[in-house]
């Protein structure tokens, strides 16, 4: 998704050049959100269109196209799927590297989420403190 239509013209066809990619260009998130047909590897959406709101969710893993790294960072933020950013100016072999590297990631990455973290952080104080009576033990 890219907020000017030249723009996004001159993505798609960077990405058709190389012959590799089945390329959708969408014009809103909405829009992306209702193709049920299609699940894309990669989305890539304008940081223009990132401003003022809230999270974004697509659904599969997105890119930022931005004009600063400091920009992409933060635009970054608002897009739960985001794996990275990406300069506006960016060459066909830079988008192409970028996406190659995004689609070829594991699809599904495990996260431990809070509870998760929890109670791994108990278990491994748990088991520091069990080394630590047994070696008290163990001296006197």
């Amino acid at each position: 998704m890219v907020a000017h239509p030249v723009i996004g013209s001159g993505i798609e066809t960077l990405l058709r050049l190389e012959h590799r990619y089945d390329i959708r260009r969408v014009a809103s998130a909405a829009e992306a959100a209702a193709i049920r047909d299609w699940r894309p590897n990669v989305a890539l959406i304008d940081g223009t269109l990132l401003t003022g709101r809230a999270n974004i969710h697509l659904g599969t893993p997105t890119l930022v196209l931005s004009g600063t790294e400091a920009d992409g960072r933060v635009l970054l933020r608002r897009l739960p799927e985001g794996r990275g950013w990406l300069r506006k100016d960016a060459t066909a072999a830079e988008f192409a590297k970028m996406i190659d590297g995004i689609a070829s990631s594991p699809k599904s990455q495990v996260a431990l989420g809070t509870l998760g973290t929890v109670v791994l952080v108990l278990l491994v104080l748990a088991v520091v403190l069990l080394v630590i009576y047994l070696i008290w033990l163990a001296l006197y």
